[in-house]
């Protein structure tokens, strides 16, 4: 695969995970903002992204999405989530607990790989989960074409 069909391939996800991270960003601001103290000398917090911390943001971001995609049963309610299941057939799917798979999806979720619709107890890929699981599914093929053509006689 070349350069550009990998950066085209990385600009996938990366548009929902940037949406998802500036969100986190203004709902830290906002937070921040009621402890605001206004008597006399009081300071007002400082951004929770200061400029020039992009980058660093946006990898420690990127790497916890992978992580979370990363997990064995993570990736398998990601795979799911895919068609919007309920989380009872989830659960019974992946043999968990409600609990369990309500603590993952909650994971899922924070990274802005799914998205639950708590009314209808559904689960459902966002973009950039969809596009995860796509190329984690893609490397899963290319690795065991690998694998396969070195098992084969020259």
């Amino acid at each position: 695969m070349s350069v550009a069909a990998v950066a085209a391939r990385a600009r996938e996800p990366a548009r929902g995970l940037a949406a998802r991270l500036r969100d986190a960003a203004l709902a830290a601001d906002r937070l921040a903002g009621f402890a605001f103290d206004e008597s006399p000398g009081g300071a007002e917090p400082p951004p929770s992204l200061p400029d020039g911390e992009e980058r660093a943001a946006a990898e420690d971001f990127v790497l916890r999405a992978l992580r979370t995609v990363g997990d064995p049963v993570n990736h398998a309610i990601l795979r799911e989530s895919l068609a919007g299941p309920r989380l009872e057939a989830l659960g019974e799917a992946l043999r968990l607990p409600r609990l369990a798979v309500v603590e993952r999806v909650g994971e899922l979720v924070q990274m802005g790989l799914a998205v639950r619709d708590l009314q209808a107890d559904t689960v459902q890929a966002t973009a950039a989960g969809e596009a995860l699981a796509h190329q984690v599914a893609e490397l899963c093929h290319e690795v065991a074409g690998w694998l396969e053509k070195r098992r084969r006689p020259s």
